[in-house]
């Protein structure tokens, strides 16, 4: 009971602050520790979410996708070595990039997501043979297997490959061969033609009020990031996949193969997690096997504090210290302060580079990173910034010309490279 208690303390105090809408459920084993909502699933029409209430997860999709591939393997219809070109006839550099290449996201083929025009036609429903043509024929990054770089352009190959070797849509795969087993009930891909029972509409928070981000159509996403799920779910997944798996298929999908990562999960410090963020969502689900427990956090908030939430969930159920939110104090800085920071920035997030423009508009500083709407920086002091943008981001302007960033808990560093 203290434990629900402190969870419940922790999680209301970042919902007070407009830091959270969702759900979160931690358990033990299948003993569920903690599970409650938070906030509204339609703010317009204040519909509350509950513990059942269904989110979209994001990239998370992606441990789904590489599920499905893994139970194709042990059917024995492709082996992950496999050339793309063995499935996908025809494909650029198909004898050269592996489906064991598109899983680690180290094929080198450029991601769809970051290219220009994206955020302008994602709301535009498309086929998977137009996904795919807007992306084969660019050039590769590097040769395949060279490095890693986040593509979502690997995971629709993925999705096309299990259609074709088990003859079922992609939804209707994954319904039936990982949903279903393991009692899912309530998880499946929204294709935007059929009423999905209890399911949160998206927004993002800017000072605490809510407003709608922009739509996009799940067939932009497809088996990179189009799939809905709730915190049960989740859990029944995460209890079920030693009975879905072989042992051998288990270990290859959580790896860890290429900087710690797995397929479609990464691993560290004793600690497995998958997680996502879309347009108006963001999500994580992460267990650590040697106490059996398992966290998730589910948002209908794209900016929500998910990462700090659960790792503070899980120092509460290992008896570890762990911080309150406070709330941020937000200073008035000269506007000819902004004008040393303006220019673009280059980072590297899972070895994909990411741009972003640095602007001043007016008495503003503006920040956009390729493929997410701009957002106003908002100073903490004169070189510290806070931003809202698919999580949390705080912003330090370096001397060096650099910024580092802590973004939804990970630290990336932003290099200058034009004024």
């Amino acid at each position: 009971m203290l434990l629900r208690r402190r969870m419940d303390a922790l999680v209301s105090a970042y919902r007070e602050l407009g830091r959270f809408s969702g759900a979160a459920l931690v358990a033990r084993g299948d003993r569920v520790l903690f599970k409650k909502a938070y906030g509204c699933a339609n703010y317009e029409h204040d519909v509350p979410n509950g513990p059942a209430t269904v989110f979209r997860i994001g990239s998370q999709t992606k441990t789904f996708t590489a599920i499905a591939i893994l139970r194709l393997q042990e059917r024995g219809l492709l082996h992950v070595s496999d050339p793309v070109g063995r499935h996908l006839p025809g494909y650029p550099r198909g004898a050269d990039i592996t489906l064991h290449h598109l899983l680690t996201n180290t094929s080198g083929i450029p991601d769809y997501v970051t290219t220009d025009g994206f955020t302008r036609i994602m709301g535009t429903p498309r086929t998977r043979e137009r996904l795919i043509a807007g992306f084969k024929d660019r050039p590769l990054l590097f040769e395949p297997g060279a490095r890693m770089s986040y593509s979502n352009s690997g995971w629709v190959l993925l999705g096309e490959v299990i259609e074709r070797l088990s003859g079922l849509g992609y939804a209707r795969y994954l319904q039936e061969n990982v949903f279903a087993p393991l009692g899912m009930e309530r998880s499946g891909l929204d294709d935007g033609t059929r009423l999905v029972e209890g399911r949160a509409d998206g927004y993002m928070s800017v000072d605490g009020t809510v407003i709608r981000t922009p739509y996009v159509d799940n067939s932009n996403q497809d088996a990179a990031g189009a799939l809905h799920s709730t915190a049960e779910d989740l859990h029944r997944w995460q209890r079920g996949l030693p009975r879905l798996l072989r042992g051998d298929s288990l270990a290859e999908l959580l790896g860890p193969h290429v900087d710690g990562h797995g397929y479609g999960c990464a691993m560290a410090d004793g600690r497995i997690e998958s997680s996502g963020g879309t347009i108006g969502y963001v999500s994580v689900s992460a267990w650590y096997p040697r106490d059996g427990l398992f966290v998730c956090v589910l948002s209908n908030i794209e900016n929500a504090a998910f990462s700090e939430i659960e790792r503070a969930l899980a120092a509460i159920a290992r008896g570890e210290p762990y911080e309150r939110p406070e709330r941020r104090v937000f200073v008035t800085v000269d506007p000819d302060v902004f004008d040393r920071f303006a220019g673009r920035y280059t980072m590297r997030f899972m070895g994909r580079v990411s741009t972003m423009e640095i602007t001043r508009v007016g008495d503003r500083l503006m920040a956009e990173v390729h493929g997410l709407a701009r957002t106003e920086l908002r100073p903490m002091s004169e070189t510290r910034y806070f931003a809202r943008m698919k999580g949390e981001v705080e912003l330090d302007f370096l001397a060096s010309g650099q910024i580092a960033l802590n973004w939804a808990g990970r630290d990336v560093t932003a290099e200058r490279v034009s004024v």
